[in-house]
């Protein structure tokens, strides 16, 4: 089956911008074009679309992003590479977690100061 952009971006909740941005710069494997020059996304790109965002989300740079699709592209050679870079950006997202928790800490304590009536700012 084939996908419109509209539909990709609705599925997704990516701007068609982003998702032209991502084709134009070649991220997206299995995007074709129909005879009037339509971008069309196959089930291959829309899969892709799923990593590529939750990668993206999580700050992972679009080289790498590019590079671990190309890696993918390769063959099963390059899944030792693969897991590395999979196992870094896991951590890299805990590291976020953990500081999104300490900052949610904060938020709190401060909160309950107020419900309280402990507050002083």
């Amino acid at each position: 089956m084939n996908w419109t952009m509209a539909e990709v971006s609705e599925m997704y909740s990516k701007s068609e911008h982003t998702l032209r941005y991502y084709d134009n710069i070649k991220l997206i494997p299995g995007v074709i074009r129909d005879d009037r020059g339509v971008r069309l996304f196959t089930d291959d790109a829309v899969g892709w679309m799923r990593y590529i965002i939750s990668f993206r989300s999580t700050g992972m740079p679009i080289k790498d992003v590019r590079k671990y699709i190309e890696l993918t592209e390769t063959g099963n050679d390059t899944l030792p590479t693969r897991i590395e870079m999979l196992k870094n950006q896991a951590e890299k997202v805990d590291q976020q977690i953990a500081q999104l928790q300490s900052q949610r800490e904060i938020i709190l304590d401060k909160l309950h100061k107020y419900q309280s009536g402990e507050w002083k700012d």
